[in-house]
C-alpha cells in the first residue's frame, strides 16, 4: 500500500558539500545552458542523482529538515558554476520542499512517482472560478523559473465569485503536462538564460478543490503539535532570499577568477608588470571582497530571523521589513562588487570566451529582480523606522510588535 509521502531522500546531511562537488559540472555546461536557455539535462540529472532536489523536504515527508541557511549556502555554491542553473534549482527545490510539507491528501496527488518537481510564480495573476468538484483556472504567468524541468506549477490566483468579483486568493497546482496548461517560449534575455524562466499559460484548466490553496483556509491550518521548524517560517521573506542566493555565488565566482588572474595578468599601457603590482587594483579587489562579505553578513542576519527568531514567536511586520531591507541592500553590494571586479579585469573579460562576462550578466540581471529592488527595500525600512505605512503589497503591516 502506497504511503502519503514521497520515497525517503538520499543522504543529505551535507548538501553544501554535494553542491561543491557538482559545481565543476555546472561550469562545464554553463555556456551551452545559456545558449539553449535551459539548464543542461546532464546537470539536472546529476542534481537528481545527488538527491539535492529533495534537500528541503519536510521531515514528515521523509526529509532531513534542514534550516533555511543550508538552502541559501547550497544554491550559492552551485551558482559558482552556473548562476542560471542555480536560480532554477533554488526555486524548484524550495517550492518542491514546500509542497512536501503540505497535508497527505495533497502530497498523494502531487508526488505520485515520488520525484516530481514543482515550480511557482507567486503573483496572483491568474483567476479561478468555482465549478463542480474544483475550479476553472485561467492565466498567464511570466518568469516561471525552472518550469522546463517541473511537473507542476504552484501559481498565484485570484478566486472570483459568480459575478466575477474577487472573494479570496491563493495558489493552484497546475499539471504542466495537462492538456489545458502550456509553456510559452518567452525567455529571451541577456542574463540568467539558463534559468529557463518562460511563461506558463492555463486556459480553462480544471483543478480539483484539493489542489487549490485558499488563503482564507490556510491560516492556522496545522496543529501546533505537528509543526516542524519550517512551518514557522514567515512567507514574505522567503522569495527575496531565494532569488538572492544565486547572486551570492555569482559574485563569489567572479572574485575567485579575478583574484587568480591578477598575479599574472598584464596591465597594457601602464607601468606595472602585472595587475597585482598596482595597489589601486589590489585595493579594489579588497573592496569587492568586503562588499561580498557585507552581503553575506546581511543575508545571514536575515536568515537567522527565520531559522532562529521565528521559532520562538512570529516575526513582527517591522522585523520582516528589516529582512526585506537586508536582502535589497545585500543585492546592491553584490552588484557593486561585480562592477568593481569587471573594472579590474578589463576589456578582455567581456570576450565571449571569458566566463566573467557571463557571470557579470547573470549578476546584473538577477540583482535587478523586483523583489530585491534596493531603493524600494530601503524605503520600506525607513518607513518602518518612522512608523509610516508600508510600500510593499505583500507586507501591509510594518509596525513593531507591541
Amino acid at each position: 500500500m502506497r504511503t502519503s509521502s514521497p520515497e525517503p531522500v538520499a543522504d543529505l546531511s551535507d548538501p553544501v558539500a554535494l553542491a561543491r562537488a557538482l559545481t565543476p559540472l555546472l561550469a562545464k555546461h554553463a555556456e551551452n545552458a545559456e545558449r539553449e536557455r535551459c539548464a543542461s539535462a546532464v546537470v539536472i540529472q546529476a542534481l537528481r542523482d545527488a538527491g539535492l532536489f529533495k534537500m528541503m523536504f519536510a521531515r514528515r515527508a521523509g526529509g532531513v529538515g534542514h534550516k533555511l541557511i543550508t538552502h541559501v549556502e547550497t544554491v550559492a555554491e552551485l551558482a559558482r558554476g552556473c548562476p542560471g542553473t542555480a536560480w532554477a534549482f533554488g526555486l524548484l527545490s524550495g517550492v518542491t520542499g514546500s509542497a512536501s510539507a503540505m497535508p497527505p491528501v495533497i502530497r498523494d496527488l502531487v508526488f505520485k512517482r515520488g520525484d516530481e518537481l514543482v515550480c511557482s510564480v507567486a503573483g496572483q495573476i491568474g483567476t479561478a472560478r468555482a465549478t463542480e468538484g474544483g475550479y476553472v483556472v485561467d492565466g498567464s504567468w511570466g518568469y516561471g523559473s525552472g518550469c522546463l524541468h517541473a511537473d507542476w506549477a504552484l501559481n498565484g490566483i485570484r478566486i472570483l465569485d459568480d459575478q466575477g468579483q474577487q472573494n479570496d486568493a491563493g495558489f493552484a497546482f497546475l499539471p504542466l503536462a495537462g492538456p489545458d496548461v502550456a509553456i510559452q517560449d518567452t525567455w529571451h534575455v541577456s542574463g540568467l538564460s539558463a534559468s529557463g524562466s518562460n511563461t506558463i499559460v492555463a486556459s480553462k484548466a480544471f483543478v480539483p478543490s484539493t489542489l487549490v490553496l485558499r488563503f482564507s483556509a490556510l491560516r492556522g491550518s496545522r496543529p501546533l503539535a505537528e509543526m516542524e521548524p519550517r512551518d514557522r517560517w514567515p512567507v514574505e521573506p522567503l522569495f527575496p532570499l531565494g532569488v538572492l542566493s544565486p547572486m551570492l555565488g555569482a559574485a563569489g565566482a567572479m572574485l575567485d577568477i579575478v583574484k587568480a588572474n591578477m598575479p599574472a595578468r598584464p596591465t597594457i599601457g601602464w607601468q606595472y608588470g602585472k595587475q597585482a603590482d598596482s595597489q589601486t587594483f589590489v585595493g579594489q579587489l579588497g573592496e569587492a571582497a568586503l562588499e561580498i562579505d557585507s552581503a553575506w553578513l546581511h543575508v545571514r542576519r536575515a536568515v537567522s530571523m527565520i531559522d532562529e527568531a521565528a521559532q520562538s514567536q512570529p516575526l513582527s511586520g517591522y522585523e520582516k521589513a528589516r529582512v526585506q531591507a537586508d536582502c535589497g541592500y545585500a543585492m546592491r553590494q553584490l552588484r557593486r562588487a561585480g562592477e568593481r571586479l569587471m573594472e579590474i579585469a578589463g576589456p578582455g573579460a567581456f570576450a565571449l570566451s571569458s566566463p566573467l562576462q557571463r557571470l557579470w550578466r547573470d549578476l546584473s540581471v538577477g540583482s535587478r529582480h523586483t523583489a530585491l529592488n534596493t531603493m524600494l527595500s530601503t524605503e520600506l525600512y525607513g518607513r518602518a523606522l518612522l512608523g509610516q505605512a508600508s510600500n510593499l503589497s505583500l507586507l501591509p503591516d510594518i509596525r513593531e510588535a507591541a
